[in-house]
This record gives C-alpha cells, structure tokens and sequence, in this order.
C-alpha cells in the first residue's frame, strides 16, 4: 500500500472543494490519476499552494527525504 496516495494526498486535498472526491478507501491508481489531472489545471498561485499543502501533510505523517522529493518532481513534471 502506497501511503502517500491513500493516507496522505486525501487528506492533503481534503480542504479543497474538489478534494473531497478523493478518499483513502480509493486505489492509489485512481487518486494519483485524478489528482494529477486536478495539478495540471491549477495556476502557478495554486500549485505552490498545493506544493506547501503536501510538504506539510507529508512531514506530519513522518514522509521526508528523498520519498518527498520524488513525488515532489512528481507534480512539478505534470506542469512541463
């Protein structure tokens, strides 16, 4: 299991109005599918919103490091 799609990204996005179509009981496939398609609409004001909003949600569920930053670059590859 893949905290970071179910544990971590739900509740990241909880607090946005979209968010709550993500819930930790959906496969990882289908939140990081999702959520991909949701970054590659945000503006640059957003998606630095939303970066922050992960760091944070990742550090507090103890993800650090090179995990982080992998998904980190992640996102930043869907907005190329």
């Amino acid at each position: 299991m893949d905290i970071f799609w179910t544990k971590i990204m739900p509740e990241c996005v909880s607090a946005y109005p979209w968010g709550r179509e993500f819930s930790g009981k959906m496969s990882a496939k289908k939140i990081e599918e999702g959520i991909s398609a949701r970054v590659k609409k945000m503006s640059d004001d957003e998606f630095d919103l939303f970066l922050s909003a992960v760091v944070m949600q990742s550090s507090k569920d103890q993800m650090m490091g090179v995990a982080l930053t992998e998904k980190i670059q992640f996102f930043r590859s869907l907005r190329k």
